[in-house]
């Protein structure tokens, strides 16, 4: 695999940012005024995840998605581990499905209890939750 780099998205890149959402994550949905990430190979992106500000100095990891032809070639756990400072930053929390627990396990998030969320994020997880039966509630801990 080549030595790919995660870079927080310019303003500039934001239309193929919206573009790559549009056909691999339609829902994810990004946001001018939410920081991005992602891994470029020339103009084209490859992997990206959002860090949505949530109130009382806190983030949501939420968005993150992979091309389809780079699917388990390490590319999210690149992505995570490069962008380390902004992860770290604040406490930086996320939703994971049952299928992509372990991915977040072994790139420094651990499973904390629904209880546990702080009251920003409680109201929000048990909105996903009504539709997405099974989501887990995890933290970054670096």
């Amino acid at each position: 695999m080549p030595n790919y780099i995660p870079v927080k998205v310019e303003p500039l890149w934001f239309p193929l940012v919206k573009k790559f959402y549009q056909a691999y994550y339609p829902s994810g949905k990004p946001n001018k005024s939410e920081p991005l990430w992602v891994i470029k190979d020339g103009a084209t992106i490859l992997s990206a995840y959002r860090l949505k500000p949530i109130e009382g100095d806190i983030q949501l990891l939420t968005a993150m998605v992979t091309h389809p032809d780079k699917r388990q070639t390490g590319l999210g756990a690149t992505l995570l581990a490069g962008s380390y400072s902004a992860l770290k930053s604040k406490p930086t929390y996320c939703f994971a499905l049952q299928n992509v627990v372990p991915f977040y396990l072994k790139n420094h998030f651990k499973e904390i209890t629904p209880e546990t969320l702080p009251t920003a994020l409680k109201s929000r997880y048990l909105k996903y939750l009504s539709s997405n039966p099974g989501l887990t509630p995890m933290l970054f801990i670096g």
